[in-house]
């Protein structure tokens, strides 16, 4: 009977390694879905056009949130911009209040005519999906970049969800290496829509791992894929720092108190001036 009992215990064990290799297989090998019942701010997706050094962005999205964050309110709008017209980079960080290792990190260019255009990574979810770390371990998300205004991607996460929002500038190695990375983001932004959709990735593929691998492709290997600060999202100011990428000397938690924009956000209000006012205290 122990004989028995011990080679059905082996089947089963057997056949649940099976399944398990049979799921994980169907999952990483399944195609990205190009078309979708998208949740609503995730729907229309942003492009670009390129002509010489000037680029037209289709689909700058422009939502408000109002009077809560379920209340959208959409708006887009299509803007030509000059790539060697950018004054300065940005690095946006957002904790969650609720979870203190993770964050969400995007980039944004402030030009020379006053114009801002951020770029936020994104897991692309549909109407029924919620996002999960584990299941976006499991290519459950398409990766999606959006271009966006800041008056939806920073006074939301301001004013709305009342999370830390921090606005850090970045240090550029060259002055031409603003124009590079706007660029590099912008065709994989096309590719992730047409030729080369790709999947979310917790780890991987999330939006601060993404946006190191858009600085490795200027300087290879400056940021080690293995760094942890990429996965715990929470710390990525902190790694940006390490790395010389913020264009101050100031300790980290120094550095979260000049460049934190809640206050300056709450006082700003949604106004056309938004992004100049709430640095305004830099």
């Amino acid at each position: 009977m122990k004989f028995l009992r011990n080679k059905t215990f082996k089947k089963i064990l057997l056949l649940l390694l099976c399944v398990f290799v049979v799921f994980v297989s169907w999952r990483i090998f399944r195609p990205v879905p190009l078309q979708g019942d998208w949740q609503e701010h995730l729907a229309i997706a942003s492009t670009a056009e390129f002509n010489g050094n000037l680029v037209t962005v289709k689909n700058v999205r422009n939502y408000r949130y109002s009077p809560t964050e379920a209340d959208m309110h959409p708006d887009y709008y299509d803007k030509t911009y000059d790539l060697t017209q950018i004054k300065k980079v940005w690095y946006v960080t957002e904790p969650f209040n609720e979870n203190q290792s993770a964050a969400h990190t995007f980039v944004s260019f402030e030009f020379n005519n006053g114009d801002f255009l951020a770029i936020s990574i994104e897991a692309r979810k549909t109407k029924t999906q919620s996002y999960s770390i584990w299941k976006g371990m499991i290519q459950t998300y398409p990766l999606i970049y959006i271009a966006a205004d800041e008056r939806d991607v920073v006074l939301l996460r301001a004013n709305l969800r009342k999370d830390k929002v921090y606005i850090y500038p970045v240090k550029l190695q060259k002055p031409e290496n603003a124009r590079l990375v706007l660029a590099d983001m912008l065709k994989r932004m096309n590719e992730l829509v047409s030729t080369k959709p790709a999947w979310y990735n917790t780890f991987f593929a999330n939006c601060t791992s993404s946006i190191a691998k858009h600085v490795n492709n200027l300087s290879p290997e400056r940021i080690s894929n293995f760094s942890w600060q990429l996965w715990l999202t929470a710390s990525a100011d902190e790694l940006a720092l390490s790395h010389g990428l913020l264009d101050t000397d100031l300790p980290i938690e120094e550095a979260r108190k000049k460049y934190n924009i809640n206050e300056a956000s709450e006082r700003v209000g949604d106004v056309p001036s938004y992004s100049k006012e709430i640095r305004m205290s830099f």
